[in-house]
């Protein structure tokens, strides 16, 4: 079906105006002003991110009830600190004297900003020592607390180790880790796309104005980012890293597609106004679907569980678009303003009868042939590198998502081994009928993962007490004591028992990402699809399409979990990270493969599939190409970043996208669409190869190509 005469009508109006003579000088005069306005509130994104523990956790699931629930008891109203005071050789009586005259400092020197200190609990064989200190306030004012205590107690002498860990810890060292990141990722973004901008165009000024473009593009999301984050959105270091990445990302590969249109026009009319106005008018509809399917693939990640998964498809959406609505409106104003000149030293120069030659040229003949053992072999290459699979473990807990040099990491690193497996990390359990209470204590008394329970505490007719385990709090064996717990707890007290804690929360967390993919990934495919069977017409094509994306995928969380994860010394794969990678890889998949296709689908209408394929890969491969090592060094971005998670996803998008870059979009699309032929393109109908298309719709396809 061909786009409605009104829509193409639109297009042209809309290249006229973005590239006409007052259109260019008024562009750039609008983006200046644009930049003016964004500015000041893009420096204030740092003032809406939050590190709450809340924020991370899935909404409506019985750990964050019971985190909720805390608040109405006095110790809910402030975060755990544990100061911790460790000897390998066992704490002396002077150890145990300082540990003891420290609580009374910290008392003396902080005063309200922390509660009374804990008396010193030692661990049976004498080498660790652990004082609790409540700490009440905002996590802004917990932060500097735990800094505080931290510069009070120092980090021990002569043997004696002190660390400050607990919850408020995690807490502050979770928000401190994203301290400064956000200009470190954006300085060290701007500096590899420039680096990779100036190798591609080998040029000293071109690289410049996609790097100024999206400049403005990362200061208006931001800008919306901080809106959001003031009108109620969760923002935190990681969704504000993504900003950055997509941004750039998408970005520079926009201006790479409309670059590549323009210095092609430029070869074929003297006019270089001309020219842009017809490559602004061929590239638009190639970018806009692009950013659409994108957003459109972000969109899925509305309805997740997990507030965090939720959070990044909002930023994600505000990324792309900003990234397409500014570079079709500036980057065409500002090389124009700039002329021909701007491609100096390499300035494309009228000539029509240009025949583009070189390696690209060589590899469109090879594809163009059909080979079927060809990408037989690279959907068997994807597989073997999927076998990596196997290996994901995502039982991880919020812990291992600090770096293993944090403060309140190599805490609890010292509590573990000393006290009872469970004590370092006390489940939480809120009766909300105080009734009910003594059948629940009795009930989770008998169980044998039940090591020890705390006294009670009670609250507006609730009651709350901490409960120890008996075997180790973290990974499968903690989970599977949790369930037991939830089970047992529910047939003593029904509804009225809420199990919270640490371990509950990292289970409810994996559960959410589990939950959230198995709803998610189908709807991802569906729109993806959807968006390829409008754009090409064809039915069998799409499929196929995103049959590689979803291989590609795998091979590259494979190949993290199998090699990257044990090589960086990762504690596994984060839960969030299989599905927010998996939305990112289709949707960028799909992103280049419409960027590739509706480029060859117009060759293939003129001249048959095996020309049509050889001349859309010939002409697109360098541009392609360049987009993608862009995009997959914009994304390796995010592995200088401490969190876990924002490493793992920078390391799978990167790969992934090297993979669809030089092996998938490259070599088996095109290979594969050459074997089959007028199968791939069905229902359009194509020509007899060197003439025009046949059919009831020729006229209208004619029409489509001038």
């Amino acid at each position: 079906m061909a786009p409605p005469r009104r829509a193409r009508n639109r297009v042209a109006r809309l290249a006229t105006l973005v590239t006409g003579p007052m259109g260019s000088w008024a562009g750039v005069v609008f983006w200046v002003a644009v930049v003016a306005v964004a500015l000041p509130f893009a420096n204030k994104v740092g003032s809406v991110e939050t590190s709450r523990l809340t924020e991370f956790l899935p909404s409506g699931a019985a750990s964050t009830r019971a985190l909720q629930l805390d608040r109405a008891f006095p110790s809910g109203k402030a975060l755990p600190a544990e100061v911790v005071f460790f000897r390998a050789s066992g704490l002396t009586p002077v150890d145990r004297a300082r540990a003891k005259a420290d609580g009374a400092d910290l008392t003396a020197r902080l005063g309200p900003a922390i509660g009374t200190p804990s008396p010193l609990v030692a661990a049976p064989d004498g080498k660790v020592a652990v004082m609790a200190v409540p700490i009440p306030g905002s996590e802004t004012a917990v932060g500097h607390t735990i800094g505080a205590m931290r510069s009070v107690l120092g980090v021990g002498t002569a043997g004696l180790e002190i660390r400050v860990t607990g919850q408020a810890a995690v807490q502050a060292d979770l928000l401190g880790s994203f301290s400064g990141a956000d200009s470190l990722l954006l300085l060290a973004t701007a500096v590899m796309v420039a680096i990779l901008l100036a190798a591609t165009y080998r040029s000293p000024v071109l690289w410049l104005v996609p790097l100024l473009c999206v400049g403005i593009a990362e200061a208006v999301a931001q800008a919306l980012v901080y809106a959001l984050g003031r009108g109620g959105l969760t923002v935190n270091g990681q969704s504000a890293a993504l900003v950055t990445v997509i941004v750039f990302g998408a970005g520079t590969d926009y201006a790479l597609l409309i670059t590549a249109r323009y210095r092609e026009e430029l070869r074929r009319v003297p006019d270089h106004r001309l020219a842009m106005t017809t490559a602004w008018r061929r590239a638009a509809p190639a970018v806009v679907a692009s950013a659409l399917t994108v957003a459109a693939a972000l969109t899925c990640l509305l309805p997740a569980s997990l507030n965090l998964t939720t959070d990044f498809g909002i930023v994600g959406i505000v990324g792309v678009l900003s990234a397409a609505v500014v570079i079709l409106g500036a980057y065409p104003a500002l090389l124009l303003v700039m002329g021909r000149g701007v491609f100096w030293p390499a300035v494309p120069r009228h000539a029509p009868d240009f025949v583009q030659r070189g390696p690209w040229t060589w590899l469109a003949r090879l594809v163009s042939q059909g080979r079927r053992p060809v990408w037989i072999s690279g959907f068997v290459l994807l597989g073997a590198a999927g076998v990596g699979l196997f290996t994901v473990n995502t039982n991880l807990s919020a812990l291992s998502e600090l770096p293993t040099t944090a403060p309140s990491v190599r805490g609890y690193q010292l509590l573990e081994g000393h006290f009872p497996p469970g004590e370092v990390s006390p489940v939480d359990v809120v009766v909300t009928r105080g009734g009910d209470l003594p059948s629940v204590r009795a009930a989770l008394g008998r169980l044998p993962v039940t090591a020890a329970m705390g006294p009670v505490e009670r609250a507006g007719g609730m009651a709350r007490f901490d409960l120890v385990l008996a075997v180790k709090p973290t990974g499968v064996t903690g989970f599977d004591a949790v369930r037991r717990l939830r089970t047992v707890a529910a047939r003593a007290g029904g509804d009225n028992v809420v199990i919270g804690g640490q371990t509950a929360q990292d289970l409810d967390t994996a559960q959410a990402s589990h939950r959230d993919t198995l709803v998610i990934v189908p709807a991802v495919l569906a729109v993806v699809l959807l968006v390829l069977w409008l754009v090409l017409r064809a039915w069998l094509g799409p499929l196929l399409v995103v049959a590689t994306v979803v291989v590609t995928f795998g091979a590259a969380l494979g190949v993290t979990s199998a090699v990257f994860v044990p090589l960086l010394h990762l504690p596994g794969t984060d839960p969030t990270v299989p599905l927010l990678t998996f939305v990112f890889l289709v949707a960028l998949g799909i992103d280049y493969n419409i960027f590739l296709l509706t480029r060859v689908r117009e060759e293939v209408l003129r001249s048959g599939s095996a020309a049509g394929i050889r001349t859309g890969v010939a002409s697109t491969g360098v541009v392609l190409t360049s987009a993608g090592i862009v995009l997959a060094g914009t994304f390796s971005v995010l592995a200088i970043l401490p969190v876990v998670a924002s490493r793992e996803i920078g390391i799978v998008v990167a790969l992934g996208v090297l993979a669809d870059t030089f092996l998938v979009r490259t070599v088996l699309v095109p290979t594969l669409a050459a074997d089959l032929g007028a199968r791939f393109w069905w229902p359009t109908r194509l020509p007899v190869s060197g003439t025009a298309p046949r059919g009831p719709s020729s006229a209208r396809q004619s029409q489509r190509r001038h």
